[in-house]
């Protein structure tokens, strides 16, 4: 089957085998209704060639049952008005939309719910976010029974296609699906059937109130992946089958699989060291047992890929989520065949790590560290064409350089794009370089061929100067020239032949082997080149001055990192600041200031950057020069540079 071969889910039929699956973004307002600019996020995926859009974490109770700030609400009639215009929106692109009902049990926050506890299965707190938890009575279980229905209600009245049952991820129903969280002793706790009887008393109440007709879809996780920190009660693919099995015998219409729970989280929103695919097998395992469609997420990135699940009858969609957040049009360049023209997604959890910023607050949304319209879809909706073929220059071609290249030449100016070294991509090639980073080179390729079909005059290789720039007479100049590593003057030994920085090593300048390296810095960078150093074969310690390694970071993608070091044998020095290098060793301090002389061959310094911006002056003639990124400001991150870089190009 190929990926544009439509697909019956219960009495409906979606167009295409492609899912956006549910994601909080931050785009809806605190009453719960959908805003315009939630309309418009999701109608440019439909747009963008989405056969069947799953909205966020829906709420279907006030207090206890709020997970987001901003989330949806279909706790209220009067939100049906604004979930008709959505569902307008998105059918007038011919693609179906579910809303996902879900309760956050106790994966949320007091600060949102207002109560003096959260409730799930047993009165047992999250490993996340450990608040005061109590157990639901069975009263108030058959009530929220109720209001999952009549939530569903609401959803067909303001002409939703179906909706889904949020049972996975460790919230509230997978609260009580798992044996490990669930302890109760009546009704709705000990075996297996008694543990799903939520489940599927919810189910009960969509059909009695909507109808059997009305399509229902349950998210699942395949298994929590307890086993792996030595949990042996969690939930199983064997038990998920089981429960998949019961599901399709009570009507629903569509399984979506995926996998985890809190305590697991990197599986459910994977970092960049993750395989394409990696869960796949378990959804696969779980369509063996049932007749109706399987929907299977699995850090799916590849057009190629996606195209490969259904034309090998693996899975009936393939469900992505952060990809159609990088790339609203990733439906028709797959279905076209223009793959290599989707800008995929590097994995790189900017977006999750935003969402959460103002989770419990309001007042924000989630972002796309290499798509700046994610989010923006009511400001950025018209980039004109009205270049002229004036020309522009851009210097450096990190990733806020190629963005501004990029989107300045599809407004049809003349760009010319200078690079010094003889690679794209600035400090994110350098971060494709790691083991296990390969994605975060995604952009680059993208940025490579967009470049070459719009005709941009790209020189690698070239360190403009002042005058070449004069010479071309441009219109407008960005600099992008990003940064330097920092070798700290005060450090004596600082400048001898055996200390190195990370840019020396990821790009190979200098190759060690089979020697005691020290990393001073623990920041992503330096976790990164201690990693690629021990997996060359070398013993490596870091040292860090703070209490812990990478503090302040992404702590998804630092957790992930932490405990590759760990599986490595990195030998790590929080608490420890760098007094001096010497020939075969370094001194370290510790907090009370006594002094280790720690063995060592070699020193990588990656304690920061300085901003390179030396072309701002010398320019100072020209009405319009923009500096963005790195060399605006050092420690900028790379949405940092594309955002500025697309905000200035669109508006020039």
């Amino acid at each position: 089957m190929p990926l544009n071969s439509p697909c019956k889910v219960g009495t409906i039929e979606v167009k295409n085998r492609l899912i956006m699956t549910a994601m909080g973004v931050g785009l809806g307002e605190h009453e719960g209704k959908a805003t315009d600019d939630f309309i418009a996020f999701y109608a440019r995926r439909a747009q963008g060639g989405c056969g069947l859009i799953i909205t966020e974490i829906t709420r279907v109770t006030e207090g206890h049952g709020i997970g987001e700030y901003d989330q949806l609400s279909l706790s209220k009639d009067e939100n049906i008005e604004s979930f008709a215009r959505l569902a307008d929106a998105i059918h007038s692109y011919d693609s179906k939309i579910f809303v996902q009902l879900q309760h956050p049990g106790r994966e949320t926050y007091l600060a949102l719910t207002g109560t003096d506890a959260l409730v799930s299965s047993s009165p047992i707190p999250s490993v996340a976010f450990p608040q005061p938890t109590r157990a639901l009575a069975i009263g108030e279980i058959k009530e929220l029974v109720s209001q999952f229905g009549d939530a569903a209600l609401r959803a067909k009245k303001a002409g939703i296609d179906g909706v889904e049952i949020h049972g996975a991820h460790g919230y509230l129903v997978q609260q009580f699906l798992s044996a490990n969280d669930n302890k109760r002793t009546d009704e709705y706790g000990g075996s297996r059937e008694n543990r799903r009887r939520f489940l599927m008393e919810i189910v009960a109440d969509i059909q009695e109130k909507c109808g059997r007709d009305y399509p229902i879809s349950v998210r699942l996780s395949s298994s929590e992946f307890l086993d792996g920190v030595g949990i042996r009660s969690g939930i199983t693919v064997e038990e998920t089958i089981e429960t998949a099995v019961a599901l399709e015998q009570a009507g629903v219409a569509l399984l979506n699989i995926s996998a985890g729970t809190y305590f697991t989280g990197a599986t459910i929103v994977e970092p960049t060291s993750y395989e394409q695919g990696w869960k796949i097998p378990f959804a696969s395992e779980i369509r063996k047992h049932v007749s109706i469609p399987v929907a299977a997420t699995g850090v799916i990135r590849e057009a190629s890929y996606a195209e490969q699940l259904i034309d090998n009858d693996i899975v009936d969609f393939a469900a992505l989520g952060r990809p159609w957040l990088c790339d609203p049009d990733f439906g028709n360049k797959a279905i076209s065949g223009h793959g290599d023209d989707i800008r995929q997604c590097m994995s790189c959890v900017y977006c999750f790590d935003t969402a959460g910023e103002t989770l419990v607050t309001g007042g924000g949304h989630a972002k796309c560290a290499v798509n700046p319209e994610m989010g923006n879809e009511t400001i950025y909706n018209n980039l004109k064409k009205d270049g002229n073929r004036r020309k522009v220059v851009v210097v450096g071609a990190g990733p806020g350089g190629l963005e501004a290249a990029i989107t300045l030449a599809r407004r049809e100016f003349d760009v010319t794009l200078f690079e010094k070294n003889t690679y794209l991509g600035g400090q994110l090639y350098l971060a494709s370089l790691p083991p296990h980073k390969q994605k975060m080179g995604f952009f680059i390729r993208y940025a490579e061929k967009q470049l070459k079909d719009l005709g941009v005059d790209l020189r690698l290789g070239t360190e403009a100067d002042a005058e070449e720039i004069k010479a071309l007479n441009p219109y407008a100049v960005i600099l992008a020239t990003g940064s330097e590593p920092l070798k700290p003057g005060r450090i004596p030994g600082i400048h001898n032949d055996n200390v190195y920085t990370p840019v020396e090593i990821l790009r190979k300048d200098v190759v060690l082997e089979n020697q005691k390296v020290a990393v001073i810095g623990s920041g992503l960078t330096g976790m990164e080149t201690a990693i690629t150093l021990q997996t060359a074969g070398n013993e490596v310690t870091i040292v860090e001055m703070q209490d812990i390694c990478g503090a302040g970071g992404g702590q998804t993608v630092i957790m992930d990192e932490r405990g590759t070091l760990a599986e490595l044998g990195v030998v790590t020095m929080p608490g420890h600041r760098l007094v001096e290098i010497r020939d075969h060793s370094i001194i370290v301090a510790d907090n009370a200031d006594f002094q280790i002389e720690v063995e060592c061959d070699s020193v990588v310094v990656s304690l920061g950057v300085r901003s390179v911006n030396p072309l701002e002056e010398a320019l100072n003639g020209f009405e319009n020069i923009y500096v963005i990124g790195e060399a605006k400001q050092a420690g900028r991150r790379i949405a940092d540079a594309t955002h500025a870089a697309y905000q200035i190009a669109y508006n020039l």
